[in-house]
């Protein structure tokens, strides 16, 4: 059996072999006439010469194939363990790379799938069942991700022809009605309802573990302390906008609406909105912080220990209360109790604020109907004006005004250039003196 081993320069990353089971070979003529007819006298980088016809294996024939790994991870295994715990009781765990607020590049106390795969690229998504383990990137990460996984691994290559997806894989491996355990916290409420719903064909469960994260509880002292630097101000000169005057037009955007509050998750838009800037994620200048803006006040919900004095002079200003970080679920459900038609933005928002907030509406209107006969007009989900809670599901109005530059964002982006620009030439020109 002929044999031989092909990389392209396109695709540097996949090495493929390829067999050539044939009995009835297929003589192909020497490359060399081609060199020739070009006029080239440089021998040929390669020469093929009674060649059978090939094929190449798919990647999935290596996966189904892959022999029992003989030195278990100890990471997996004290995972794999947690597994049967009462309170938990599932088949399989999904780690994917984002915080809470959806971010790509997070804090190091946040970064669970790096810790649990070794794998420390910003994207990817690793699945732990009780016999196997697997971990999803994209292209811009399969060298490195070879690289740092271990034999206890699989690797798909997201995006690669016949590689399933967490969800299309799940159904694959696991047995019918098994139960997949998630963090609620740490996936999109869109995200959540797409899982459920492709992992319901075959039964599987989505299991919610609100409590408590699986990796940090094996985590445990190793995991890096969480971020506590101090936030600072954003200089208006910078911004170009004052707070009040944001949050102003957003609450016009709530009424149009027919909304009365608004939750927003995104970091980028919270730092954006309130004029802060934060050093809780490296390169990137947000802190970790929740906001509900009503149409008569506002909450952040921040590490008290991150607020410097100007920055609580700079919010009560704005009519902006501080509070706890971890309270952002009870604020939620005080919304619902309240009667509040609350905007969701389920893109961005993760499963357990909303969740949260949809489980509330259910005992308000639960209550409501036990305390009220059926002649009673006020019970309207619809109807803003109703006083019942109900959620306004659209996408974050504070993502496109935040995309709309004023003037003086304007000049900063073109100063910004320059800077770049000038760093650049000083670069090029210290490495190459003699070129320019």
């Amino acid at each position: 059996m002929n044999m031989m081993s092909l990389s392209s320069p396109a695709t540097a990353v996949h090495r493929v072999l390829l067999f050539s089971p044939s009995t009835h070979p297929s003589t192909f003529p020497t490359l060399t006439p081609f060199f020739h007819k070009f006029k080239s006298h440089k021998s040929p980088f390669f020469t093929i010469r009674n060649c059978t016809s090939i094929t190449a294996k798919p990647s999935s024939h290596f996966r189904k194939n892959r022999p029992p790994n003989p030195n278990p991870d100890p990471k997996l295994t004290a995972l794999r363990r947690l597994f049967s715990n009462s309170d938990v009781s599932i088949d399989a765990y999904i780690i994917p790379s984002q915080d809470a607020h959806q971010s790509e590049f997070i804090a190091e106390c946040y970064g669970r799938r790096a810790y649990i795969s070794g794998f420390t690229g910003s994207a990817g998504t690793a699945v732990v069942t009780n016999d196997k383990a697997a971990l999803w990137t994209d292209g811009r990460y399969f060298l490195q991700a070879e690289k740092q996984l271990n034999s206890n691994w699989i690797l798909m290559r997201a995006g690669n022809p016949g590689v399933p997806t967490t969800s299309e894989w799940l159904n694959e491996v696991l047995a019918p009605g098994a139960r997949v355990g998630i963090d609620p916290f740490l996936f999109t409420s869109d995200a959540a309802e797409e899982l459920k719903q492709v992992i319901s064909e075959k039964n599987h469960e989505l299991v919610y573990l609100y409590n408590s994260n699986l990796v940090d509880e094996i985590w445990k002292e190793a995991r890096p302390e969480s971020p506590n630097k101090p936030v600072r101000v954003h200089d208006l000169k910078y911004a170009g906008l004052d707070v009040a005057s944001k949050l102003s037009t957003l609450r016009s955007e709530l009424v149009k609406a027919g909304s009365s509050a608004i939750i927003v998750s995104a970091l980028d838009e919270i730092a954006w909105l309130l004029n802060l800037r934060g050093s809780d994620i490296p390169h990137s200048p947000v802190v970790y912080a929740y906001l509900i803006v009503e149409i008569d006040g506002a909450k952040l919900f921040i590490d008290n220990s991150k607020v410097t004095e100007e920055v609580d002079a700079h919010l009560k200003k704005a009519n902006i209360e501080i509070r706890p970080y971890n309270s952002i679920i009870s604020e939620i459900e005080n919304l619902a109790a309240r009667g509040a038609a609350l905007w969701l933005d389920t893109s961005s928002v993760n499963a357990a604020i909303v969740n949260a907030y949809k489980a509330a509406c259910d005992r308000y209107y639960q209550n409501y109907k036990s305390k009220h006969t059926t002649r009673s007009k006020g019970f309207d989900k619809s109807n803003e004006n109703s006083g019942v809670p109900f959620a306004v599901q659209k996408l974050s109005p504070v993502s496109l005004a935040k995309a709309i530059k004023n003037e003086a964002e304007l000049n900063g982006m073109q100063g910004c250039h320059l800077r770049n620009y000038r760093s650049s030439t000083r670069a090029m020109h210290w490495t190459h003196p003699f070129s320019y």
